[in-house]
Protein backbone atom coordinates (compact mmCIF):
# COMPACT_ATOMS: atom_id res chain seq x y z
CA UNK A 1 0.00 0.00 0.00
CA UNK A 2 1.28 3.73 -1.16
CA UNK A 3 2.29 5.95 1.41
CA UNK A 4 -0.21 8.76 3.02
CA UNK A 5 0.72 11.94 4.12
CA UNK A 6 -1.18 15.08 5.17
CA UNK A 7 0.60 18.29 3.29
CA UNK A 8 -1.17 21.44 2.91
CA UNK A 9 -4.31 20.80 4.33
CA UNK A 10 -4.76 17.50 2.02
CA UNK A 11 -4.03 13.90 2.01
CA UNK A 12 -0.99 12.58 -0.07
CA UNK A 13 -0.94 9.16 -1.43
CA UNK A 14 0.21 9.67 -4.94
CA UNK A 15 3.79 9.90 -6.05
CA UNK A 16 4.88 13.69 -7.20
CA UNK A 17 6.15 16.62 -5.67
CA UNK A 18 4.15 19.32 -3.23
CA UNK A 19 5.32 22.44 -2.15
CA UNK A 20 3.71 25.21 -0.11
CA UNK A 21 5.11 28.62 1.52
CA UNK A 22 3.83 29.31 4.76
CA UNK A 23 4.45 32.04 7.47
CA UNK A 24 7.40 31.98 9.26
CA UNK A 25 9.54 34.72 10.61
CA UNK A 26 11.29 31.01 11.06
CA UNK A 27 19.53 24.03 -10.47
CA UNK A 28 18.86 26.88 -12.31
CA UNK A 29 15.03 27.83 -12.82
CA UNK A 30 13.28 27.13 -15.72
CA UNK A 31 11.59 30.46 -16.35
CA UNK A 32 8.36 29.31 -16.19
CA UNK A 33 5.48 30.80 -18.15
CA UNK A 34 3.61 33.11 -16.02
CA UNK A 35 1.43 35.01 -18.70
CA UNK A 36 -1.25 32.65 -19.81
CA UNK A 37 -4.92 33.76 -19.51
CA UNK A 38 -7.56 31.28 -19.32
CA UNK A 39 -11.54 32.26 -20.00
CA UNK A 40 -14.55 30.41 -19.66
CA UNK A 41 -16.85 31.36 -21.53
CA UNK A 42 -20.60 30.83 -19.95
CA UNK A 43 -22.58 32.55 -22.89
CA UNK A 44 -22.66 35.85 -21.46
CA UNK A 45 -20.71 37.78 -23.92
CA UNK A 46 -20.47 34.88 -26.68
CA UNK A 47 -23.90 34.22 -27.42
CA UNK A 48 -23.87 33.73 -31.47
CA UNK A 49 -20.05 34.06 -31.67
CA UNK A 50 -16.92 31.93 -30.86
CA UNK A 51 -15.29 29.47 -33.10
CA UNK A 52 -14.73 24.99 -32.77
CA UNK A 53 -16.80 23.56 -30.19
CA UNK A 54 -17.92 23.68 -26.45
CA UNK A 55 -16.72 21.26 -24.07
CA UNK A 56 -19.25 19.48 -24.69
CA UNK A 57 -19.34 19.52 -28.80
CA UNK A 58 -19.85 17.04 -32.11
CA UNK A 59 -16.88 17.04 -33.26
CA UNK A 60 -14.67 18.09 -30.13
CA UNK A 61 -14.69 17.40 -26.34
CA UNK A 62 -12.46 17.79 -23.25
CA UNK A 63 -9.08 18.50 -23.98
CA UNK A 64 -9.77 19.09 -27.68
CA UNK A 65 -12.16 21.86 -26.91
CA UNK A 66 -9.70 23.76 -24.92
CA UNK A 67 -8.42 26.45 -27.79
CA UNK A 68 -4.85 28.49 -27.53
CA UNK A 69 -4.35 31.51 -28.84
CA UNK A 70 -0.63 33.43 -28.85
CA UNK A 71 -1.80 36.73 -31.16
CA UNK A 72 -5.07 38.76 -30.92
CA UNK A 73 -5.84 38.12 -35.01
CA UNK A 74 -6.10 33.95 -34.74
CA UNK A 75 -8.41 35.15 -31.81
CA UNK A 76 -10.23 37.72 -33.18
CA UNK A 77 -10.84 35.09 -36.57
CA UNK A 78 -11.64 32.18 -33.57
CA UNK A 79 -14.27 34.37 -32.04
CA UNK A 80 -15.54 36.56 -35.30
CA UNK A 81 -17.38 38.93 -33.07
CA UNK A 82 -18.94 39.70 -29.92
CA UNK A 83 -17.54 40.93 -26.48
CA UNK A 84 -14.23 38.61 -26.46
CA UNK A 85 -13.76 39.90 -29.54
CA UNK A 86 -13.99 43.49 -28.34
CA UNK A 87 -12.07 42.91 -25.32
CA UNK A 88 -9.16 40.97 -26.36
CA UNK A 89 -6.96 44.33 -27.75
CA UNK A 90 -7.07 44.75 -23.58
CA UNK A 91 -5.74 41.64 -23.24
CA UNK A 92 -3.01 41.33 -25.65
CA UNK A 93 -2.16 45.19 -25.86
CA UNK A 94 -3.17 46.53 -22.45
CA UNK A 95 -1.88 50.61 -22.92
CA UNK A 96 -0.80 50.85 -26.94
CA UNK A 97 0.94 54.04 -26.09
CA UNK A 98 3.61 52.05 -24.10
CA UNK A 99 5.69 49.83 -25.57
CA UNK A 100 6.64 47.77 -22.66
CA UNK A 101 3.02 46.58 -21.85
CA UNK A 102 3.31 43.81 -23.63
CA UNK A 103 0.46 42.17 -22.58
CA UNK A 104 -0.71 38.14 -21.58
CA UNK A 105 2.18 35.62 -24.03
CA UNK A 106 -1.15 32.92 -24.27
CA UNK A 107 -4.76 32.80 -24.66
CA UNK A 108 -6.82 29.78 -23.34
CA UNK A 109 -10.48 29.97 -24.28
CA UNK A 110 -13.17 27.12 -23.56
CA UNK A 111 -16.67 27.23 -23.85
CA UNK A 112 -18.84 25.74 -20.90
CA UNK A 113 -21.41 24.63 -23.34
CA UNK A 114 -23.11 21.62 -25.44
CA UNK A 115 -22.50 22.66 -29.30
CA UNK A 116 -23.30 21.14 -32.71
CA UNK A 117 -21.77 22.22 -36.18
CA UNK A 118 -24.39 23.92 -39.12
CA UNK A 119 -25.25 21.99 -41.98
CA UNK A 120 -24.96 22.84 -45.46
CA UNK A 121 -26.63 20.82 -48.39
CA UNK A 122 -26.52 20.55 -52.22
CA UNK A 123 -28.77 17.83 -53.44
CA UNK A 124 -28.91 17.21 -57.18
CA UNK A 125 -31.65 15.46 -59.94
CA UNK A 126 -29.00 12.58 -60.45
CA UNK A 127 -26.17 12.81 -59.37
CA UNK A 128 -26.74 12.29 -55.14
CA UNK A 129 -26.09 14.78 -52.03
CA UNK A 130 -23.10 16.42 -50.82
CA UNK A 131 -23.85 17.18 -47.30
CA UNK A 132 -21.09 19.13 -45.11
CA UNK A 133 -21.10 20.17 -41.13
CA UNK A 134 -19.00 23.11 -40.16
CA UNK A 135 -16.14 22.10 -37.17
CA UNK A 136 -17.51 25.85 -35.60
CA UNK A 137 -20.20 24.84 -33.82
CA UNK A 138 -22.87 27.03 -32.17
CA UNK A 139 -25.15 29.70 -33.47
CA UNK A 140 -22.27 31.49 -35.24
CA UNK A 141 -21.76 28.76 -37.85
CA UNK A 142 -25.49 29.32 -38.97
CA UNK A 143 -25.59 31.67 -42.30
CA UNK A 144 -27.33 34.93 -42.38
CA UNK A 145 -27.80 37.19 -45.67
CA UNK A 146 -28.66 40.72 -45.47
CA UNK A 147 -30.87 41.74 -48.44
CA UNK A 148 -30.58 38.40 -49.26
CA UNK A 149 -27.89 38.56 -50.89
CA UNK A 150 -24.70 39.50 -48.49
CA UNK A 151 -23.36 36.73 -46.39
CA UNK A 152 -23.28 38.48 -42.90
CA UNK A 153 -22.89 35.74 -40.68
CA UNK A 154 -22.32 31.93 -40.27
CA UNK A 155 -21.37 29.86 -43.45
CA UNK A 156 -22.77 29.49 -47.04
CA UNK A 157 -21.75 27.75 -50.29
CA UNK A 158 -22.10 29.04 -53.77
CA UNK A 159 -20.43 27.33 -57.56
CA UNK A 160 -18.16 28.82 -59.90
CA UNK A 161 -17.62 28.40 -63.43
CA UNK A 162 -14.42 26.63 -63.83
CA UNK A 163 -11.37 28.80 -64.55
CA UNK A 164 -9.65 26.42 -67.13
CA UNK A 165 -12.42 24.46 -68.06
CA UNK A 166 -15.98 26.02 -68.19
CA UNK A 167 -17.95 23.27 -68.28
CA UNK A 168 -16.63 22.32 -64.81
CA UNK A 169 -17.26 23.66 -61.31
CA UNK A 170 -15.77 25.40 -58.10
CA UNK A 171 -17.58 24.95 -54.61
CA UNK A 172 -16.68 27.64 -52.68
CA UNK A 173 -16.94 28.22 -49.03
CA UNK A 174 -17.83 31.68 -47.65
CA UNK A 175 -18.11 33.30 -44.30
CA UNK A 176 -19.76 36.50 -42.85
CA UNK A 177 -17.67 38.56 -41.40
CA UNK A 178 -20.01 41.24 -39.62
CA UNK A 179 -18.92 41.12 -35.61
CA UNK A 180 -22.28 41.32 -34.25
CA UNK A 181 -23.96 44.70 -32.55
CA UNK A 182 -22.95 46.18 -29.26
CA UNK A 183 -25.47 47.51 -26.67
CA UNK A 184 -25.24 50.94 -27.58
CA UNK A 185 -26.43 50.19 -31.18
CA UNK A 186 -23.32 50.08 -32.95
CA UNK A 187 -21.01 47.42 -34.48
CA UNK A 188 -18.42 45.74 -32.07
CA UNK A 189 -15.59 46.26 -34.70
CA UNK A 190 -16.86 49.39 -35.97
CA UNK A 191 -17.94 48.09 -39.62
CA UNK A 192 -21.89 48.20 -40.51
CA UNK A 193 -23.50 45.06 -41.63
CA UNK A 194 -23.58 46.46 -45.14
CA UNK A 195 -19.70 47.25 -45.28
CA UNK A 196 -19.07 43.40 -43.64
CA UNK A 197 -17.25 41.83 -46.70
CA UNK A 198 -17.49 37.76 -46.60
CA UNK A 199 -14.00 36.30 -46.47
CA UNK A 200 -13.51 33.29 -48.62
CA UNK A 201 -12.54 30.51 -46.56
CA UNK A 202 -12.01 27.86 -49.01
CA UNK A 203 -12.74 26.66 -52.53
CA UNK A 204 -12.58 23.29 -54.22
CA UNK A 205 -10.77 22.07 -57.65
CA UNK A 206 -12.66 22.38 -60.31
CA UNK A 207 -15.03 18.77 -60.74
CA UNK A 208 -17.50 17.79 -63.17
CA UNK A 209 -19.23 15.16 -61.52
CA UNK A 210 -20.59 14.23 -57.48
CA UNK A 211 -17.70 11.96 -56.92
CA UNK A 212 -15.02 14.30 -57.75
CA UNK A 213 -16.04 16.70 -55.62
CA UNK A 214 -16.78 13.94 -52.58
CA UNK A 215 -13.29 12.65 -53.45
CA UNK A 216 -11.86 16.27 -53.07
CA UNK A 217 -13.55 16.84 -49.80
CA UNK A 218 -12.41 13.40 -48.30
CA UNK A 219 -8.70 13.82 -49.05
CA UNK A 220 -8.19 17.54 -48.62
CA UNK A 221 -6.36 18.67 -45.35
CA UNK A 222 -7.17 22.21 -45.98
CA UNK A 223 -11.24 21.25 -45.92
CA UNK A 224 -10.80 19.02 -42.75
CA UNK A 225 -9.74 22.29 -41.14
CA UNK A 226 -13.06 23.76 -41.31
CA UNK A 227 -15.70 21.47 -42.38
CA UNK A 228 -16.47 17.49 -42.30
CA UNK A 229 -18.32 15.32 -44.86
CA UNK A 230 -22.16 14.31 -42.97
CA UNK A 231 -23.47 10.98 -43.25
CA UNK A 232 -25.77 11.76 -45.23
CA UNK A 233 -23.62 12.47 -48.09
CA UNK A 234 -24.57 9.60 -51.28
CA UNK A 235 -23.32 9.38 -54.78
CA UNK A 236 -25.83 8.41 -57.50
CA UNK A 237 -25.20 6.96 -60.90
CA UNK A 238 -21.94 9.07 -62.48
CA UNK A 239 -22.68 12.09 -59.66
CA UNK A 240 -23.49 14.16 -62.75
CA UNK A 241 -23.68 18.00 -62.04
CA UNK A 242 -25.88 20.16 -64.24
CA UNK A 243 -26.43 23.95 -64.28
CA UNK A 244 -29.87 23.74 -63.42
CA UNK A 245 -29.02 21.60 -60.37
CA UNK A 246 -27.14 24.54 -58.75
CA UNK A 247 -29.76 26.77 -59.84
CA UNK A 248 -32.15 25.05 -58.22
CA UNK A 249 -30.32 24.64 -55.02
CA UNK A 250 -29.14 28.20 -54.95
CA UNK A 251 -32.83 28.89 -54.62
CA UNK A 252 -32.51 32.74 -56.19
CA UNK A 253 -29.76 33.49 -53.43
CA UNK A 254 -25.97 33.75 -53.53
CA UNK A 255 -25.25 30.65 -51.09
CA UNK A 256 -26.25 27.52 -50.18
CA UNK A 257 -26.30 28.46 -46.24
CA UNK A 258 -25.35 26.56 -43.59
CA UNK A 259 -28.66 25.74 -41.55
CA UNK A 260 -30.41 23.43 -39.26
CA UNK A 261 -27.56 22.07 -36.95
CA UNK A 262 -25.75 25.20 -35.54
CA UNK A 263 -26.83 25.01 -31.84
CA UNK A 264 -25.57 25.94 -28.48
CA UNK A 265 -26.61 25.71 -24.36
CA UNK A 266 -24.53 26.56 -21.51
CA UNK A 267 -25.85 24.80 -18.23
CA UNK A 268 -23.71 24.13 -15.12
CA UNK A 269 -22.74 20.47 -16.56
CA UNK A 270 -20.83 22.21 -18.79
CA UNK A 271 -19.38 24.01 -16.62
CA UNK A 272 -18.41 21.09 -14.61
CA UNK A 273 -17.21 19.31 -17.63
CA UNK A 274 -14.66 22.10 -18.13
CA UNK A 275 -13.63 22.04 -14.57
CA UNK A 276 -12.43 18.49 -14.82
CA UNK A 277 -10.66 19.10 -17.84
CA UNK A 278 -8.64 22.23 -16.85
CA UNK A 279 -7.18 20.64 -13.49
CA UNK A 280 -3.55 20.45 -14.75
CA UNK A 281 -3.53 23.24 -17.13
CA UNK A 282 -0.89 25.76 -17.03
CA UNK A 283 -2.39 29.12 -16.69
CA UNK A 284 -2.18 31.95 -14.02
CA UNK A 285 -5.22 33.88 -14.60
CA UNK A 286 -9.01 33.47 -14.83
CA UNK A 287 -11.64 35.23 -16.17
CA UNK A 288 -15.09 33.91 -15.63
CA UNK A 289 -18.22 36.15 -17.64
CA UNK A 290 -19.67 36.54 -14.29
CA UNK A 291 -20.37 40.19 -14.07
CA UNK A 292 -22.02 42.54 -11.17
CA UNK A 293 -25.04 41.37 -9.43
CA UNK A 294 -23.73 38.01 -10.94
CA UNK A 295 -20.40 37.77 -9.75
CA UNK A 296 -20.58 35.81 -6.72
CA UNK A 297 -23.05 33.06 -8.68
CA UNK A 298 -22.93 29.66 -8.50
CA UNK A 299 -20.88 29.64 -11.66
CA UNK A 300 -18.01 31.57 -9.57
CA UNK A 301 -18.53 29.58 -6.80
CA UNK A 302 -18.08 26.55 -8.08
CA UNK A 303 -15.03 27.66 -9.48
CA UNK A 304 -13.53 29.14 -6.53
CA UNK A 305 -14.13 25.53 -4.88
CA UNK A 306 -12.00 23.61 -7.58
CA UNK A 307 -9.36 26.70 -7.66
CA UNK A 308 -8.99 25.41 -3.87
CA UNK A 309 -9.56 21.85 -4.23
CA UNK A 310 -8.62 20.78 -7.21
CA UNK A 311 -6.62 22.61 -9.28
CA UNK A 312 -2.57 21.11 -9.81
CA UNK A 313 -1.15 25.13 -9.27
CA UNK A 314 -2.37 28.18 -8.02
CA UNK A 315 -4.53 30.49 -10.16
CA UNK A 316 -5.94 33.86 -9.94
CA UNK A 317 -9.41 34.55 -10.09
CA UNK A 318 -10.29 38.01 -12.08
CA UNK A 319 -14.25 39.19 -11.08
CA UNK A 320 -15.70 42.39 -12.42
CA UNK A 321 -17.83 43.78 -10.28
CA UNK A 322 -20.05 47.54 -11.45
CA UNK A 323 -19.60 50.13 -14.15
CA UNK A 324 -20.90 53.42 -11.98
CA UNK A 325 -20.14 54.70 -8.78
CA UNK A 326 -23.89 54.21 -7.15
CA UNK A 327 -22.90 50.81 -7.14
CA UNK A 328 -19.53 51.44 -5.54
CA UNK A 329 -20.94 49.92 -2.38
CA UNK A 330 -22.30 47.01 -3.68
CA UNK A 331 -18.40 46.39 -4.37
CA UNK A 332 -17.58 46.24 -1.36
CA UNK A 333 -19.83 43.86 -0.16
CA UNK A 334 -18.77 41.68 -3.06
CA UNK A 335 -15.26 42.16 -1.94
CA UNK A 336 -15.96 40.79 1.54
CA UNK A 337 -17.57 37.87 0.66
CA UNK A 338 -14.67 37.04 -1.95
CA UNK A 339 -11.76 37.41 1.05
CA UNK A 340 -9.46 35.40 -0.82
CA UNK A 341 -5.33 36.28 -1.65
CA UNK A 342 -6.09 34.64 -5.00
CA UNK A 343 -9.47 36.68 -5.69
CA UNK A 344 -9.16 40.39 -7.82
CA UNK A 345 -12.13 42.13 -8.19
CA UNK A 346 -12.32 45.13 -10.42
CA UNK A 347 -14.39 48.10 -10.05
CA UNK A 348 -15.41 50.77 -13.20
CA UNK A 349 -16.43 50.81 -16.66
CA UNK A 350 -13.87 51.69 -19.44
CA UNK A 351 -14.72 53.90 -22.41
CA UNK A 352 -11.87 53.99 -25.77
CA UNK A 353 -11.95 56.56 -28.38
CA UNK A 354 -13.62 55.35 -31.36
CA UNK A 355 -13.58 57.01 -34.61
CA UNK A 356 -16.69 55.16 -35.70
CA UNK A 357 -18.85 57.23 -33.15
CA UNK A 358 -20.01 60.39 -33.35
CA UNK A 359 -19.42 61.15 -29.37
CA UNK A 360 -16.24 59.48 -29.85
CA UNK A 361 -16.10 57.39 -26.99
CA UNK A 362 -17.47 53.94 -26.67
CA UNK A 363 -18.10 52.54 -23.56
CA UNK A 364 -17.27 48.54 -23.53
CA UNK A 365 -17.96 48.58 -19.50
CA UNK A 366 -15.98 46.80 -16.30
CA UNK A 367 -15.23 43.75 -18.41
CA UNK A 368 -12.67 45.90 -20.77
CA UNK A 369 -10.99 46.94 -17.60
CA UNK A 370 -10.58 44.05 -16.18
CA UNK A 371 -9.12 42.52 -19.31
CA UNK A 372 -6.69 45.93 -19.64
CA UNK A 373 -5.66 45.11 -15.89
CA UNK A 374 -5.00 41.74 -16.75
CA UNK A 375 -3.16 41.98 -19.40
CA UNK A 376 -1.00 44.44 -17.92
CA UNK A 377 -0.26 42.82 -14.80
CA UNK A 378 0.70 39.18 -16.93
CA UNK A 379 2.78 41.18 -19.48
CA UNK A 380 5.27 41.18 -16.43
CA UNK A 381 7.50 39.11 -14.09
CA UNK A 382 5.74 38.38 -11.01
CA UNK A 383 8.23 40.37 -8.97
CA UNK A 384 7.04 43.80 -11.17
CA UNK A 385 4.00 45.22 -8.81
CA UNK A 386 1.22 46.34 -11.03
CA UNK A 387 0.94 49.61 -8.85
CA UNK A 388 0.91 52.66 -11.02
CA UNK A 389 0.98 50.93 -14.25
CA UNK A 390 -0.69 52.30 -17.01
CA UNK A 391 -3.54 50.78 -18.77
CA UNK A 392 -4.94 51.89 -22.12
CA UNK A 393 -8.72 53.74 -21.63
CA UNK A 394 -9.74 57.10 -22.69
CA UNK A 395 -12.44 57.44 -20.08
CA UNK A 396 -13.98 56.28 -16.61
CA UNK A 397 -17.28 55.67 -15.72
CA UNK A 398 -16.40 56.06 -12.74
CA UNK A 399 -13.82 58.39 -11.38
CA UNK A 400 -13.57 57.93 -7.69
CA UNK A 401 -12.75 60.42 -5.06
CA UNK A 402 -10.12 60.46 -2.66
CA UNK A 403 -12.37 58.41 -0.05
CA UNK A 404 -13.64 55.89 -2.16
CA UNK A 405 -9.94 55.21 -2.98
CA UNK A 406 -9.71 54.65 0.38
CA UNK A 407 -11.97 52.22 1.25
CA UNK A 408 -10.87 50.43 -2.34
CA UNK A 409 -7.68 49.49 -1.09
CA UNK A 410 -9.16 48.85 2.62
CA UNK A 411 -12.21 46.73 1.11
CA UNK A 412 -9.26 45.22 -1.87
CA UNK A 413 -11.34 46.27 -4.48
CA UNK A 414 -9.07 47.06 -7.71
CA UNK A 415 -9.72 49.97 -9.63
CA UNK A 416 -8.46 52.38 -12.42
CA UNK A 417 -7.55 56.16 -11.91
CA UNK A 418 -6.12 58.98 -13.72
CA UNK A 419 -2.87 60.03 -12.92
CA UNK A 420 -3.05 63.84 -12.70
CA UNK A 421 1.06 63.51 -14.05
CA UNK A 422 0.83 62.17 -16.72
CA UNK A 423 -2.42 62.26 -18.03
CA UNK A 424 -2.67 58.89 -17.99
CA UNK A 425 -4.91 56.29 -16.65
CA UNK A 426 -3.32 53.63 -14.40
CA UNK A 427 -3.64 50.39 -11.68
CA UNK A 428 -4.40 52.33 -8.29
CA UNK A 429 -2.58 49.73 -6.45
CA UNK A 430 -2.40 45.80 -6.99
CA UNK A 431 -4.75 44.33 -4.19
CA UNK A 432 -6.82 41.26 -4.05
CA UNK A 433 -9.90 40.52 -1.57
CA UNK A 434 -8.31 39.30 1.63
CA UNK A 435 -10.00 41.21 4.19
CA UNK A 436 -7.25 40.39 7.27
CA UNK A 437 -4.91 42.77 5.20
CA UNK A 438 -3.55 44.79 8.22
CA UNK A 439 0.21 43.59 7.13
CA UNK A 440 2.01 42.14 4.69
CA UNK A 441 0.63 38.73 4.63
CA UNK A 442 -1.00 37.25 8.03
CA UNK A 443 -0.64 34.39 9.79
CA UNK A 444 -1.67 32.77 6.95
CA UNK A 445 1.24 33.29 4.83
CA UNK A 446 -1.41 35.01 2.68
CA UNK A 447 -0.99 38.98 1.69
CA UNK A 448 -3.23 41.38 0.20
CA UNK A 449 -1.05 42.29 -2.54
CA UNK A 450 -1.28 40.65 -5.81
CA UNK A 451 2.73 40.94 -6.32
CA UNK A 452 3.21 39.26 -3.15
CA UNK A 453 0.96 36.69 -4.03
CA UNK A 454 2.13 36.02 -7.40
CA UNK A 455 5.70 35.30 -6.24
CA UNK A 456 4.48 32.72 -4.17
CA UNK A 457 2.75 31.14 -6.55
CA UNK A 458 5.41 31.11 -9.14
CA UNK A 459 7.99 30.04 -6.84
CA UNK A 460 5.58 26.74 -6.02
CA UNK A 461 4.90 26.34 -9.53
CA UNK A 462 8.71 26.42 -10.60
CA UNK A 463 9.70 23.88 -7.57
CA UNK A 464 6.79 21.35 -8.77
CA UNK A 465 7.63 21.64 -12.42
CA UNK A 466 11.68 21.83 -12.12
CA UNK A 467 12.04 18.92 -8.99
CA UNK A 468 10.06 16.89 -11.07
CA UNK A 469 11.72 16.88 -13.97
CA UNK A 470 15.12 17.23 -12.67
CA UNK A 471 14.87 14.87 -9.47
CA UNK A 472 11.98 12.79 -10.16
CA UNK A 473 12.48 12.54 -13.55
CA UNK A 474 15.83 10.52 -13.44
CA UNK A 475 16.38 7.79 -16.39
CA UNK A 476 18.11 5.60 -13.68
CA UNK A 477 15.29 5.54 -11.27
CA UNK A 478 15.01 7.60 -8.17
CA UNK A 479 16.00 5.56 -4.91
CA UNK A 480 17.59 6.59 -1.11
CA UNK A 481 20.73 5.98 -3.37
CA UNK A 482 20.60 7.97 -6.42
CA UNK A 483 18.74 10.82 -4.79
CA UNK A 484 19.73 11.72 -1.29
CA UNK A 485 18.67 14.38 1.04
CA UNK A 486 21.53 16.31 0.59
CA UNK A 487 21.00 16.50 -2.97
CA UNK A 488 17.51 17.70 -2.26
CA UNK A 489 18.74 20.09 -0.36
CA UNK A 490 21.60 21.36 -2.71
CA UNK A 491 19.05 21.38 -5.69
CA UNK A 492 16.84 23.80 -3.36
CA UNK A 493 19.77 25.89 -2.64
CA UNK A 494 20.17 26.11 -6.45
CA UNK A 495 17.21 27.13 -7.53
CA UNK A 496 16.45 29.38 -4.55
CA UNK A 497 19.65 31.36 -5.23
CA UNK A 498 18.53 31.51 -8.97
CA UNK A 499 15.63 33.18 -7.41
CA UNK A 500 17.66 35.69 -5.19
CA UNK A 501 17.69 39.62 -6.46
CA UNK A 502 21.09 40.60 -7.34
CA UNK A 503 22.16 44.55 -7.79
CA UNK A 504 21.98 43.42 -11.60
CA UNK A 505 18.79 41.63 -11.68
CA UNK A 506 15.64 41.98 -10.18
CA UNK A 507 13.89 38.58 -9.01
CA UNK A 508 11.62 36.72 -6.97
CA UNK A 509 13.42 36.84 -3.38
CA UNK A 510 15.45 39.06 -1.73
CA UNK A 511 17.22 36.43 0.25
CA UNK A 512 16.36 32.68 1.71
CA UNK A 513 18.33 30.72 4.50
CA UNK A 514 17.46 27.42 6.41
CA UNK A 515 17.23 25.17 3.80
CA UNK A 516 16.55 21.78 5.76
CA UNK A 517 15.90 18.04 3.83
CA UNK A 518 14.46 14.96 6.13
CA UNK A 519 13.53 11.69 4.92
CA UNK A 520 10.65 9.47 6.38
CA UNK A 521 9.88 6.46 4.24
CA UNK A 522 9.47 7.07 1.02
CA UNK A 523 9.39 11.05 0.84
CA UNK A 524 11.77 14.14 1.26
CA UNK A 525 10.51 16.80 3.51
CA UNK A 526 12.52 20.17 2.53
CA UNK A 527 11.51 23.36 4.41
CA UNK A 528 12.92 26.99 3.89
CA UNK A 529 12.88 30.57 4.96
CA UNK A 530 12.21 33.05 2.36
CA UNK A 531 11.99 37.02 1.97
CA UNK A 532 9.51 37.82 -0.72
CA UNK A 533 10.77 41.13 -3.10
CA UNK A 534 7.96 43.20 -2.37
CA UNK A 535 7.04 46.26 -3.70
CA UNK A 536 7.49 49.76 -2.71
CA UNK A 537 4.12 51.44 -3.01
CA UNK A 538 4.62 55.12 -0.57
CA UNK A 539 7.89 57.45 -0.40
CA UNK A 540 8.01 60.19 2.00
CA UNK A 541 10.32 63.11 1.88
CA UNK A 542 10.99 65.20 4.70
CA UNK A 543 13.09 68.92 4.20
CA UNK A 544 14.77 70.76 7.54
CA UNK A 545 14.94 74.36 7.40
CA UNK A 546 18.01 75.67 8.31
CA UNK A 547 19.71 78.92 8.97
CA UNK A 548 22.32 80.15 6.57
Amino acid sequence: MASTFIFNGRQISLPGVYSTIVSGEMNPARNLDYGKVLIIDTGTYSAGFGGGAGINGENAQGQNAIYTFDNIADFRAFMKGGLWWRVAEALFAPDPSNPDAVGISELEFVRAATTTGAKMTFATAAGGTFAVKTLDEGLVANGSLLNDELLTKGYGMNFIAGREDATKWILQFWRGTYTGTYSDGLPYGDITQENSDPELVLESPEFKNMQELVDWAQNDSNFALAFVLDSTTNVEGNGEITEGDITTALGGKTYILAVGGGTESFDMDDFNAVLDQIVGLDYSNVILDQVGDNAYSATTKAYLTHMNCAAKFQHFLYVAGYDKGADFSKEIDLAKKFDSSFVQLVHGGAGVVSAFDAQKIRWWGVMYNLCAIVGRISGKPPYVPPTFKTIGVDRLQHSLTESEKKKALKYGILTTVLNDYTGKFNILQGVNTLQDNANLFNAKGQSYSIQFMRIVAQINKELIVNATLDLLGQENGVNANTLTAGAVKDWTVAYLQSRTATDAQDNLILSFKDVVTTRKEDAYFTTYKIVVNNEITKLFFTGYLIRG
